[in-house]
């Protein structure tokens, strides 16, 4: 005998499993700040859905997961792989107070755009640290920083950009130090 089940009633069941797990890690551990949730949107090259789908379908969800968290004064971070800029909305939608975006969605018109309601990760310009000399690393922090470092909007260096290797010390110290000045003005 097969039981069929509505996807709503599957989305109800999982999304009230992540709340339990939420409330099982904020019982036995009381150092944690937020909760990432992985759930990739999209392809290298598109969204898996539409937006009606998304609204229908995972943003009532995941809204509900996202108020737990916050209901527990946590963080609520999205990690989705994919090109979804375009499905922003949804994720604002769903309540989510972070998002890192891969590299193929242009995160600095996301950042002026909606960097005063989610707070991004930001991808700076690409370079091959082994042929980049220190000076020219130094300019690209500052001119990341000058982009990025806006008082009133909240970015955070993306994990892709770590990934790239792009990271070195010499750019992270210049970003530290200009985006000190540039906030402290």
């Amino acid at each position: 005998m097969k039981i069929r089940q509505r996807p709503s009633e599957i989305f109800e069941a999982t999304t009230d499993l992540a709340c339990r797990i939420v409330d099982k890690f904020v019982e036995y551990y009381d150092h944690i700040d937020g909760f990432t949730v992985h759930d990739d949107w999209g392809s290298q090259r598109s969204p898996f859905f539409s937006e009606a789908t998304a609204q229908e379908m995972i943003v009532p969800y995941m809204r509900k997961l996202t108020d737990h968290i916050h209901a527990k004064g946590l963080w609520a971070d999205l990690h989705s792989c994919g090109h979804i800029e375009s499905r922003i909305q949804c994720i604002l939608d769903a309540g989510w107070d972070s998002w890192s975006p891969q590299n193929m969605n242009d995160t600095l018109q996301l950042f002026e755009k909606y960097g005063d309601r989610i707070c991004l990760g930001m991808i700076p310009e690409i370079f091959d640290p082994a042929t980049t000399s220190e000076d020219k690393q130094r300019e690209y922090a500052r001119t990341f920083a000058d982009k990025v470092c806006i008082p009133g909007k909240s970015s955070f260096i993306s994990v892709y950009a770590v990934l790239g290797g792009i990271m070195t010390p010499t750019f992270r110290e210049e970003l530290y130090k200009h985006s000190r000045i540039l906030y402290s003005n």
